[in-house]
């Protein structure tokens, strides 16, 4: 019977993503790869915006080889298929994941960025070779994701104030290098410069709500939700999209607002109103797109936005014994 243990292993690496010692990163993932005599091989785009098709490319490939017969003088037994690693930052593994949805074909992470929540919330190690060698150890088992349109997310996403703010904290890094310390400057930075409110109006599991608000962010990482001590954290477990919507409020009580978020929590933070639903569609009168972050990454979307969850939508990798969620 062939197991996870008997699979090949296709690694993609974003060589503009995640850390910058990527050359490192890859020697420590060879390592455990040629010590557990797997074979493998890496796949590194020569442009990021090839990312993609080489990840649905690799990801076919696995499927079709999984699903085909062996032929007389074959051994029935002998690996079919693949596993699917994806090695950078949150948006590495975000359009990588992305393929996998909906094929059934393993994928697992090894986390090369700077908040990690996909990878902490499942237990994988931080270190490279590490989070190798607990994904080869490992098993799968299904895992929620959520859906914008046609745009997978693992973490979060969101429109209005938390989406620039990763836009600036992107452009911060690039310039002065991917520290949290960095990443807490820039979002300084741009509460001080950015205060806009949108009017929206919302079908959340076909019930109208009409909101006014800085910031709409929909969360799938119970674990970032648990940091930001939010109630709709166990919304997740339950296949369910946690929705947290800012109300209006001066800039100086929004610095207020994320420095508590930062500190302690938001936890029953007046200005925050939290929902859990299965589907939740967007619409802005006279408005025909809309900017929309996804797991970081800002991309221009068309109106309506139809949110939504994939249940059981990823066939993900997980350690058999998990490093601490923290």
């Amino acid at each position: 019977m062939t197991t996870l243990s008997d699979l090949p292993v296709t690694v993609i690496m974003n060589a503009a993503s995640g850390h910058d010692d990527k050359h490192t990163s890859r020697e420590e993932i060879e390592k455990v790869l040629t010590v557990a005599g797997r074979v493998f091989r890496f796949l590194t785009p020569e442009r990021p915006d090839q990312l993609a098709t080489l990840a649905k490319g690799a990801v076919e490939d696995a499927g079709k080889a999984a699903a085909e017969k062996p032929t007389a003088g074959d051994n029935p037994a002998a690996p079919r298929g693949g596993i699917i690693i994806a090695a950078g930052g949150d948006g590495t593994i975000n359009t990588v994941a992305g393929a996998a949805v909906g094929t059934g074909v393993p994928f697992g992470a090894v986390p090369l960025g700077t908040f990690n929540f996909f990878a902490r919330n499942l237990g994988i190690p931080l270190e490279a070779g590490p989070a190798m060698q607990a994904l080869l150890d490992g098993y799968t088992r299904p895992l929620h994701v959520g859906r914008v349109n046609e745009h997978v997310f693992l973490i979060n996403s969101s429109i209005g104030l938390y989406r620039r703010l990763q836009e600036e904290r992107e452009q911060f890094k690039q310039r002065l290098g991917r520290h949290k310390l960095v990443a807490v400057l820039s979002g300084f930075v741009t509460l001080l410069r950015h205060h806009r409110t949108y009017e929206v109006q919302m079908e959340m599991d076909g019930k109208p709500v009409i909101v006014r608000t800085p910031m709409l962010l929909f969360g799938m990482n119970t674990l970032q939700l648990e940091k930001l001590a939010v109630p709709v954290a166990a919304c997740t477990e339950q296949g369910l999209l946690a929705l947290l919507v800012l109300r209006p409020m001066s800039r100086f009580k929004l610095i207020g607002f994320a420095m508590r978020g930062a500190l302690q929590g938001l936890g029953d933070a007046e200005n925050l109103q939290t929902y859990c639903a299965s589907q939740v569609t967007i619409h802005r009168r006279r408005a025909r797109t809309m900017k929309v972050a996804i797991d970081g990454e800002s991309m221009l979307c068309t109106l309506p936005l139809r949110y939504e969850v994939v249940r059981n939508g990823l066939n993900v990798i997980v350690p058999r014994d998990p490093a601490p969620r923290q």
